[in-house]
């Protein structure tokens, strides 16, 4: 073994040097370094608790989109247990982004204020990761495409996030197939958890637009608080994935 490749540290008890494989620092598999830098964390208390919420929201969108991939494979390879294991972690990665917006909401009017002066137009709306959420599950609106503020990296992921089969559509052929009634329904009942706590998720933020907002117009010019309240409405699934149909 070369240098690189062990360390040396301290004695193993009997007088000699014991020596382990290399591997990253703490600091160093988490990317510390990087990653607080993008946070911006000397900046002022307030705008840093809301840029590195919505950075970590993010980071579990793109969580819940590999596990979306993985069930919809799952689903598909006729793989229910592979499906019931990943399923649980859904809802519970949005109570958690339920959490953001309880932390956000210890913001004042005043420091909220100043924070949205300085978005010029840029809004949650343009997250291209939830619109991808979105599509995979089944809840396809094909103009959040053209949304202004998208890259074109951002637009063709989600072109060919339309071209695939949706989580809902890789379930329903499964539950055609299935023998096992009670795998479909258990994976039925799993979807229905998770499309429920989205709703409190939306919800949530639509209480706390409403709360800093009023009745203004949203930084991407939607209706604000009014837009986010009518689109709590909307599903991920139909609701015959899970059989209320």
């Amino acid at each position: 073994m070369t240098a690189q490749d062990t360390r040396t540290t301290g004695s193993d008890g009997g007088g000699r040097g014991a020596t382990y494989h290399e591997s990253p620092t703490y600091g160093e598999l988490l990317r510390l370094e990087d990653l607080l830098n993008v946070a911006h964390l000397r900046d002022a208390a307030a705008p840093v608790l809301f840029l590195a919420t919505h950075q970590s929201a993010e980071i579990w969108f793109g969580i819940v989109l590999r596990h979306l991939e993985e069930i919809r494979a799952a689903l598909t390879d006729d793989d229910p247990d592979t499906a019931l294991h990943l399923l649980p972690r859904l809802p519970e990665i949005f109570e958690l982004l339920v959490r953001h917006f309880d932390m956000l909401a210890t913001l004042s009017t005043e420091e909220f204020g100043k924070i949205r002066a300085g978005l010029g137009t840029a809004s949650g709306f343009q997250s291209a990761q939830y619109r991808e959420i979105e599509f995979l599950c089944g809840l396809r609106d094909h103009r959040h495409i053209s949304t202004p503020g998208f890259t074109e990296t951002e637009r063709r992921r989600l072109r060919e996030r339309a071209r695939q089969p949706s989580v809902a559509e890789a379930y329903d052929a499964f539950r055609t197939r299935c023998a096992n009634g009670k795998d479909a329904e258990r994976i039925g009942e799993a979807l229905l958890r998770f499309d429920e706590r989205v709703t409190v998720w939306r919800a949530r933020h639509a209480a706390l637009a409403e709360r800093f907002l009023g009745p203004l117009e949203g930084t991407a010019g939607t209706a604000g608080a009014d837009y986010l309240w009518r689109v709590t409405r909307h599903r991920l699934f139909p609701p015959e994935a899970w059989g209320a149909g």
